[in-house]
């Protein structure tokens, strides 16, 4: 391998090192957010702990991590785990204060998203494209927009309520659930174990 190939070779390493973390680095968001691209269409896997977290779209084509709130001192502890994979991107965030610290993830409004929470709130607003959510123990709150876009339609809440009728009355004897099978494009899953979930026009 020649001088310059072997320079390119090491340049290109070290941009892509910078332009990702690794899994396990820690990201200061107390004093700037997080930034990496995120083409629409992508879908986007998110592993979180437990906290408040809000999911929001828009128009930009990256992925942006911030966070406000009382504790934001705490934020410059939080750790941020990116990684890619063929048109699906993983994105874990761990040592998130669990009280007074509100962290938001924008991405793209044409998203597949992807979310795994285990404890707090969850709210996942102006995303264009399938919700895959689960959410162990608080409240998950979703906008959905057009309910005619939708196909597959699997909603429900084990101990809690379902709140939304856009989809049918929920239903259900311990806990509610709305099950709806229609021609649109998009696929609904939405639950939690115990809490509440909130359908939002």
């Amino acid at each position: 391998m020649n001088l310059a190939l072997r320079l390119l070779t090491i340049c290109v390493a070290i941009s892509s090192a910078l332009a990702y973390p690794a899994f396990g680095q820690g990201v200061n968001l107390k004093d700037q957010p997080f930034e990496a691209n995120l083409a629409g269409g992508t879908t986007l896997r998110l592993h979180l702990h437990d906290g408040d977290f809000q999911v929001v779209g828009t128009d930009s084509d990256k992925i942006s991590v911030k966070a406000e709130g009382k504790n934001l001192d705490l934020a410059r502890n939080i750790k941020i785990h990116l990684k890619r994979a063929g048109d699906s991107v993983d994105l874990k965030l761990s040592h998130v204060p669990k009280k007074e610290l509100v962290v938001t993830i924008a991405v793209p409004r044409a998203t597949n998203l992807y979310a795994r929470m285990r404890g707090g709130d969850l709210s996942v607003e102006g995303i264009a494209g399938d919700k895959d959510l689960d959410l162990t123990g608080g409240d998950l709150t979703v906008q959905v927009g057009d309910p005619a876009e939708y196909g597959v339609v699997d909603a429900s809440v084990r101990f809690g309520d379902v709140k939304g009728d856009q989809f049918g009355d929920p239903k259900g004897w311990l806990g509610n659930s709305v099950h709806k099978e229609g021609p649109g494009k998009y696929r609904l899953h939405a639950h939690v174990f115990a809490g509440d979930l909130v359908l939002k026009p």
